[in-house]
């Protein structure tokens, strides 16, 4: 039997930023290769592949309220009830879209959200978005059959918090073909002279703090800044009046122009105060880079799990030292941690085997919907 899923909560699968978005484009065609009809619910503005199948996925585009607190749940609340009447499992994603898991959990559908991270800790919301945001973590614990967290400590979260015990399946990663440096677009670098950032221009990804520490570190190493800011135009605007010199903000890059930069970068730099997962992080270790990770627990757990060190785990008083070490370090060095982090999420953090847990998921809300409605 096939199942028919609609995904909800994202901007669009391809060609836009953020995680979630990432996630969807290499879950979704996975999914629709192992029998399901796949359909996504994409927000207009950022489909730029249009509506119809692209990978075995069906696109379908619906307006929405494109500011920074209406665009995500006034999308949802237009795609949850046209789910609802058309797909046999409606999975949501992130906790802001999650509010709406009520309505086809009502109309007898078969009902997943997966928790990306704790939003409402996000440094851009104030009161009012984070306590909806609030409301939507409540509802993802009390309306869908089955709930997914992409990392223990989200898991651990809403066993302590909520007594409900979500399925741990974590962001995966694919391998990253090496590309021509040319190609990432970024004039005078030169391979493994530059270490590399990538991901949204927002608050808890701990920027502003990276770029004291560096300018205090002394390095003359480049650091690459990848990204954009979206409705976040004038934390963007901040964020280029403080960057020192040496640091250079790129704008955001995609498909063989980021694999490019990856391809050559010297590290990888993720400052962040807040992740659910970071699927740049699997990104840049399966492209074999080492990496320098804020000392937090999602990533304590994937560097944890290394067999050989990967990268560094850097507390915050350690920024700069930390910079310097890898401006330092031997390129043999660095590249036998590169070696180890690859090898470590090509075994454990497969979109194959992702994909196939997702599925028994998807096999066990149907299972519930069933008996809940006999």
């Amino acid at each position: 039997m096939r199942i028919r899923v609609a995904m909800l909560g994202l901007r669009a699968p391809w060609g836009t930023e953020g995680g979630v978005e990432a996630a969807v484009g290499e879950l979704a065609p996975r999914l629709a290769a192992r029998g399901c009809d796949l359909t996504v619910y994409c927000r207009t503005h950022y489909n730029t592949l249009g509506e119809g199948f692209h990978n075995g996925v069906r696109l379908v585009n619906l307006e929405t309220i494109y500011s920074k607190h209406l665009e995500a749940i006034v999308h949802t609340a237009r795609a949850a009830p046209i789910a609802a009447r058309t797909a046999d499992v409606v999975h949501i994603h992130a906790t802001g879209p999650s509010l709406m898991s009520w309505l086809p959990r009502l109309a007898g559908r078969a009902t997943v959200v997966t928790l990306h991270g704790l939003d409402w800790q996000r440094g851009k919301w104030g009161l009012a978005a984070r306590t909806v945001l609030r409301a939507g973590a409540r509802s993802a614990a009390t309306f869908p059959h089955r709930v997914i967290a992409v990392g223990a400590h989200l898991r651990d979260h809403y066993i302590d918090r909520y007594g409900v015990t979500p399925a741990l399946i974590p962001n995966g990663v694919s391998a990253i073909r090496p590309q021509p440096l040319e190609l990432g677009g970024v004039a005078g670098l030169t391979p493994r002279n530059y270490m590399l950032f990538v991901g949204r221009l927002v608050p808890e990804k701990g920027l502003e703090r990276l770029f004291d520490a560096y300018a205090a570190s002394g390095t003359k190493v480049p650091l690459i800044i990848v990204g954009g800011a979206t409705h976040m135009e004038a934390y963007h605007e901040r964020l280029l009046l403080r960057a020192p010199s040496g640091v250079r903000m790129v704008g955001p890059r995609y498909g063989r122009a980021r694999d490019a930069l990856l391809s050559h970068a010297r590290a990888f730099i993720l400052p962040s105060t807040l992740e659910g997962f970071p699927l740049a992080a699997l990104e840049a270790m399966a492209s074999g880079l080492p990496v320098l990770l804020s000392d937090i627990p999602p990533h304590q757990e994937l560097l944890g799990g290394c067999q050989r060190p990967a990268g560094w785990l850097v507390g915050d008083d350690r920024w700069p030292q930390a910079l310097q070490e890898v401006s330092d370090a031997g390129w043999a060095r660095l590249a036998a941690m590169g070696g180890a982090g690859q090898a470590h999420v090509a075994a454990h953090y497969s979109w194959d085997q992702i994909a196939d847990k997702t599925l028994d998921v998807y096999r066990e809300a149907l299972h519930v919907a069933w008996k809940t409605r006999g």
